[in-house]
């Protein structure tokens, strides 16, 4: 598609490069400020158009126009191996997505996931109690997949002793090319019998958990078994790894920033606005360039050319990542600003209808987590040189593999 004024738009390759550990890809800022709409080439199935302003990014979010269910289809453009890599509820639109999202929109209100904090402040302190036991510790296995793991787990009904699994599956479903397509259906099938399996057991024995909510929807006939089990494998890929990843970036992050944890932890008030920024400013992965399909023509102004209209029927690509560090919405947007205020307008967890369903959870577990390492270990620290750090590959999720650290 060419804009409506002729211009001649220039094809680009996007992803562009594989940015260094947690650096914001250099390209969204030299385009914003010369093309902010780019047609570009996605690695499976054709070309789309990308977006790099703040304003553009959450229009489209709101956009009747700009649909999901489309993305699934394995002949449209995207950046990820697999046709609907996100989900049952990322890929579905209007009426069914709301239909869905609302028998479980529930249990992730402010005032539930409120009820749920004392016991998420008990499982870290416990964490962090076994900690205590050396002198340092992987903070991504002995803890931030450890409490994600405890937090979702317990809110779907998953018995504690079955979620050594969790990272294993996750990794899996949220694969960019670490895993074969077949280790990633094998992983799909693993997830798909053990959620039935959970389903079969609620049948029969009806429990007041998540898992057991949604079987009683089924048994209503609001649900079928197969969206049971598809809501299920949802809340836990999306609720474990981007949540255990967040927090293990945002403990590196502050730990390279000097006297960034000292002064979180000189002042407890100060730790809400940080996890928003660190929220803001971490570009968690693949999941964070949103894709759309446009069912009308939709016009983009500018500002420093011609407006370009992209035609029914063309993917548009919406990085979160590059909304959040637009410096017409964001003052010196790539600077960590742990004290910027409180009505920080980040889209991490989107915008509009398809807007994260866990984000008051995440919220809630990030700010719990920090305060309670803040509070054990103030002088905390990485335990080897950052440079020792091996980093994950070929997944949606970036972060390091590990995180040893010491207090």
């Amino acid at each position: 598609m060419t804009p409506a004024t002729g211009r001649s738009i220039p094809l680009c390759d996007f992803p562009v490069t594989q940015p260094d550990r947690l650096a914001v890809e250099p390209a969204f800022a030299q385009w914003r400020t010369r093309t902010p709409i780019v047609r570009v080439r996605l690695p499976f199935a054709g070309h789309a158009w990308l977006l790099t302003r703040y304003r553009d990014i959450r229009a489209v979010f709101i956009s009747p126009d700009c649909r999901r269910a489309a993305t699934s289809d394995p002949d449209t453009p995207r950046i990820l191996s697999r046709a609907c890599a996100e989900g049952l509820l990322m890929s579905l639109d209007e009426p069914e997505h709301g239909r869905l999202r609302g028998l479980v929109a529930g249990w992730f209100t402010a005032r539930r996931v409120e009820a749920l904090r004392p016991a998420t402040e008990q499982a870290a302190r416990e964490l962090i109690a076994d900690l205590r036991r050396a002198e340092s510790a992987d903070l991504v296995e002995q803890f931030a997949q450890r409490l994600s793991a405890i937090v979702i787990g317990d809110l779907l009904g998953v018995p504690r002793a079955d979620r050594d699994g969790f990272r294993r599956w996750s990794e899996a479903m949220l694969s960019s090319t670490s895993y074969t397509p077949a280790q990633v259906e094998k992983a799909a099938r693993e997830l798909d019998e053990y959620f039935d399996h959970l389903v079969e057991q609620r049948v029969e024995q009806p429990s007041d958990d998540l898992i057991g909510v949604l079987v009683k929807h089924a048994q209503a006939g609001l649900l079928s078994r197969r969206e049971v089990v598809a809501l299920a494998t949802d809340l836990l890929v999306a609720g474990f790894e981007t949540t255990a990843g967040q927090l293990t970036n945002s403990v590196y992050t502050l730990s390279m920033i000097p006297g960034a944890w000292q002064w979180l932890a000189a002042g407890r008030h100060r730790i809400g606005p940080a996890v928003e920024e660190l929220l803001r400013v971490i570009p968690l992965g693949a999941g964070g360039f949103r894709a759309r399909v446009t069912a009308a023509p939709i016009t983009f102004s500018t500002d420093i050319e011609p407006a370009v209209t992209v035609a029914a029927g063309e993917v548009v690509i919406a990085p979160t990542i590059a909304a959040n560090t637009d410096p017409a919405e964001f003052a010196d947007p790539l600077s960590i600003r742990l004290d910027r205020p409180q009505n920080n307008r980040h889209l991490t967890f989107g915008h509009g209808a398809h807007r994260c369903l866990g984000a008051q959870l995440a919220r809630m577990e990030l700010n719990v987590a920090l305060a309670e390492l803040l509070s054990a270990f103030p002088a905390l620290a990485l335990a080897v040189p950052e440079t020792e750090l091996e980093w994950n590959s070929g997944l949606q999720v970036r972060g390091p593999r590990a995180l040893p650290v010491t207090w």
